[in-house]
């Protein structure tokens, strides 16, 4: 029998830990939507910001793959509210320029809820205009986790050197990136939003070493996943490296932290994941974006899809693929993973053929 309940409602239940027959989908486009309705990325984010094209564009790719979840808005940025200029290729994804306080003394007088600008406003009607047309998805806030939005501030390498030699001001970085996340987390708001998504790449125990992942990103992260939930928003944390080898310690505090999800990279085998995890909170996770998902063939797609819902079967999973999607991605592709997703049952092994 159908499962009838809505794409938000299995979402949530799937974030939360819950299990579910069907399995929800939720690949995480940033800009690909623009490839569909044709929009140049320099539309969208003017300046200013038009949240009608922003919203179309997400839900264009909605509409042609069928996925459970979508971002709210086209790839966003959390640095122009401090005066920082965004590099916006006509096809392409939009960069910051600079970064604010290279020099730590700019840091005196800023304010973290200047991250509220014209282009945060313009995202957050994207977000009204999503909800508005399409109450039935989940519609979840993607914004940079603790530490990938304190290098966006600082500069990656500066920060690297203060956690190294200068730990005073890196944590003083770290205090404001968190502060600037739940401003932003605020000023959208959990009307608007289901969840929260913290994209996170240089969130990364390879790249910090586990000493400064654990004195850096863990307290960042549960102060924004505590925010996060006194707002009633359960929260996915994405981050990039290894958390399947070696010692358990780094994965353990991390979910500690109070995250609801893990989103593991493609450095990971994901049951490896599974297993340290043991049920203390969902998976999300699936195929290759620069392999599989990219170049693979159409058997290829379908039987690693399927293996990820297979291993995954006894686990609260969410089924996505390894990283965000932008413009120029085979949306082919994607509708063949979220197919074969929708063609699963756990339980039945009649529908393991995606076909």
């Amino acid at each position: 029998m159908p499962d009838m309940r809505t794409s938000r409602e299995l979402f949530l239940e799937a974030v939360k830990g819950g299990l579910s027959a069907e399995v929800p989908v939720f690949p995480r486009d940033l800009t690909l939507g623009l490839d569909i309705t044709g929009a140049a990325t320099t539309e969208v984010f003017g300046p200013p910001y038009d949240p009608r094209a922003s919203a179309e564009a997400i839900l264009a790719l909605q509409n042609a793959v069928g996925h459970d979840a979508v971002v709210g808005c086209i790839f966003g940025c959390m640095v122009t509210g401090f005066g920082v200029e965004l590099g916006i290729p006509e096809k392409g994804v939009p960069y910051p320029k600079d970064s604010p306080f290279t020099d730590i003394s700019a840091l005196d007088a800023a304010s973290p809820d200047s991250v509220r600008d014209e282009m945060l406003s313009g995202m957050r009607e994207s977000y009204r205009i999503v909800r508005d047309k399409r109450d039935d998805l989940a519609v979840v806030m993607n914004l940079a986790g603790p530490v990938t939005n304190g290098g966006n501030l600082r500069n990656m390498e500066m920060l690297l050197m203060d956690m190294i030699s200068d730990p005073d001001t890196a944590h003083r970085i770290m205090d404001f990136s968190v502060e600037a996340i739940i401003s932003a987390m605020d000023y959208i708001g959990a009307d608007l939003a289901d969840a929260l998504f913290l994209a996170s790449a240089t969130d990364n125990p390879d790249l910090l070493g586990d000493g400064m992942y654990a004195e850096y990103c863990i307290p960042a992260l549960k102060r924004v996943c505590s925010a996060a939930k006194d707002m009633g928003m359960p929260s996915v944390f994405h981050p990039h490296g290894k958390f399947d080898d070696g010692s358990s310690e780094i994965l353990d505090a991390t979910v500690r932290t109070g995250i609801d999800c893990f989103q593991f990279s493609e450095e990971n085998d994901g049951p490896s994941v599974m297993r340290r995890i043991n049920g203390k909170c969902s998976i999300m996770g699936g195929p290759d974006v620069m392999t599989t998902l990219l170049n693979g063939t159409r058997e290829e797609i379908i039987s690693d899809t399927v293996r990820f819902l297979e291993d995954f079967q006894d686990h609260a999973y969410i089924m996505s693929c390894s990283c965000s999607l932008h413009r120029g991605f085979p949306v082919g592709n994607l509708s063949l993973m979220t197919s074969a997703a929708h063609a699963f049952r756990r339980g039945s092994a009649a529908d393991r053929k995606g076909s």
